[in-house]
């Protein structure tokens, strides 16, 4: 005897491109914005049949999961990517009245105007922006949303102002105390809003600026990762986090996972060298991990 525990399904990397144009739908003389993005759409609901008897009369193919995305790309003004995570979320929760539960995953790829032109864009950058949304119906029928904003792939260092000394001693320990080493990690960041809820045929997105909320907060952490002596990577990345909250008080919590980049200082002993902090061997593994959640009182 079997029982189906949990389900879920849908489509991943749904990736699209949107030129907005100033105004009219011609590009001679318009001024563009270009917004790419890659869209994850999970449902949930009664679709325990499709698994158990192969029953698929309830179920939204993935590849109308895939269409609708593009669609409501190009219906939605895509302020921003949690916008428009909140516009997939609405309408599939309005649309199937069988799904109760929808998560909805975003990753943006960022392109900066080049050299102030109409039409002109650089994607160089190695972060991404992300966003994860889940939508829940009700038993009142109205909608609760989840929204969940972040950055991955952030890489930073800096070259000074970062030690590690004192802590723990035992048999195995081989680390020396150092009070001036390069501190370099690749941070993951995912903040909290505050649960929202909506009416299921409410159109207009929520009145928190997001790209504001992202980029203050962004500002923040790496304000504070610079401007502090590091007696941790622990230390810096709380100092990180309590920046953030103050920077934006429209979130609750946030979660920041900062593995350690090591970069150990080369002997060059053997050679007639003094190696006065210069050369170091760049290490991908094995590496610390520190990763800590800090939310409001």
């Amino acid at each position: 005897m079997t029982t189906l525990i949990r389900q879920s399904y849908g489509k991943h990397r749904v990736r699209f491109s949107k030129i907005k144009r100033s105004s009219s739908s011609s590009t001679t003389g318009q001024r563009h914005d270009f917004v790419e993005a890659s869209v994850d759409v999970e449902l949930e609901g009664d679709f325990a049949a499709a698994y158990t008897d192969g029953d698929n009369r309830l179920v939204v193919a993935t590849d109308t999961c895939r269409n609708t995305i593009y669609v409501l790309a190009k219906d939605d003004p895509i302020e921003s990517i949690e916008s428009f995570g909140v516009t997939v979320v609405s309408h599939f929760l309005k649309q199937y009245a069988h799904v109760n539960r929808i998560t909805v995953s975003i990753s943006q790829q960022v392109w900066h105007r080049m050299l102030d032109s109409d039409h002109g864009f650089t994607g160089n950058d190695r972060q991404t922006p992300t966003a994860t949304l889940i939508g829940t119906r009700l038993p009142d029928g109205k909608l609760a949303l989840q929204i969940t904003s972040g950055v991955k792939n952030c890489m930073i260092a800096k070259t000074t102002e970062s030690g590690f000394s004192d802590f723990h001693r035992d048999e195995f320990r081989t680390l020396p105390d150092v009070d001036d080493r390069i501190l370099a990690t690749v941070m993951t960041a995912a903040w909290d809003y505050a649960p929202l809820e909506r009416e299921p045929d409410e159109s207009s997105a929520p009145t928190i600026q997001f790209n504001d909320c992202r980029e203050k907060i962004h500002d923040a952490m790496l304000a504070t990762f610079l401007n502090h002596y590091s007696r941790s990577v622990q230390e810096t990345l709380y100092l990180m986090a309590t920046a953030a909250l103050e920077a934006c008080a429209e979130i609750r919590s946030i979660t920041l996972t900062m593995p350690n980049k090591h970069h150990i200082r080369f002997n060059l002993d053997p050679f007639g060298r003094n190696n006065e902090n210069e050369i170091f061997v760049v290490t991908d593994e094995p590496y610390g991990y520190i990763t800590a959640t800090v939310g409001r009182d």
